[in-house]
């Protein structure tokens, strides 16, 4: 069965000099940080956790030198360094950051709340890479054929437009339209991370139905088939991370 928690029954510290951090997904084997269970589900992807920067405040100057992570901009508007460069950032943002490359994010210019995920995983290359950021409004929406609408924001290294990505499968943003249910998925060696980012939905799995809400995160093993369908009368929206 799916592994479905809320950011929201968390319980948050802080990090990175400034930020307020909800515990997500991390590693199976992973050690719990602060003493504290951050959920060990991922057999592949590092974590996904959120992040929020209050207003007039920055993180700190810091890189990973055996990691990628990009950030998923969820509310509020603020400016990310990457290297020696400074990139603005907005809501649906999707922003790679490449492994040893030493990043920053600044809400320094805002009275609101800069709220992001962090999603990471470790690489088994060469680190290194360019910054890319890609908001879906700027997207081609694909159809599933049935009822959902899928963004590819960021993909492989090598992808025409896309790639970028060296052990991240890929990340993007999906909806489905009221009354109606995606396609049937499975990925076989790839597990999936979803973050639910606006409304209400019904997880299907051969293990049954799981309602799921705005701001749960949600773990499918490696090789699970899902559906998702959506009984309600708004669309029904949620990120996912594959590794």
């Amino acid at each position: 069965m799916a592994y479905i928690k809320n950011w929201r029954d968390q319980q948050p510290e802080v990090a990175h000099l400034s930020a307020i951090r909800w515990p997500g997904l991390r590693q199976r084997n992973a050690e719990p940080k602060h003493g504290e269970d951050d959920s060990p589900q991922l057999h592949n992807i590092q974590g996904i956790v959120k992040h929020g920067l209050q207003g007039r405040k920055t993180s700190d100057h810091h890189k990973h030198p055996k990691t990628e992570q990009a950030y998923y901009i969820i509310s509020g508007n603020g400016e990310v360094l990457v290297g020696e460069d400074r990139f603005a950032v907005r809501p649906g943002d999707a922003v790679y950051l490449p492994a040893d490359i030493y990043h920053q994010m600044f809400n320094d210019m805002n009275d609101e709340w800069l709220e992001h995920l962090v999603l990471s995983k470790n690489i088994d290359t060469e680190p290194g890479g360019e910054c890319v950021i890609r908001n879906w409004e700027d997207v081609l929406p694909v159809s599933d054929g049935a009822g959902a609408i899928r963004w590819h924001q960021l993909g492989p290294a090598g992808e025409e437009n896309t790639g970028c990505l060296k052990s991240i499968a890929f990340i993007d943003r999906e909806a489905v339209q009221p009354g109606q249910q995606s396609i049937e998925r499975c990925y076989d060696g790839i597990e999936l991370g979803f973050w639910i980012l606006e409304n209400r939905g019904i997880l299907v799995t051969s293990d049954g139905e799981q309602h799921i809400t705005e701001g749960d995160v949600v773990h499918l093993p490696p090789g699970t088939s899902y559906h998702i369908k959506n009984p309600h009368s708004e669309w029904f929206s949620y990120m996912i991370i594959a590794g």
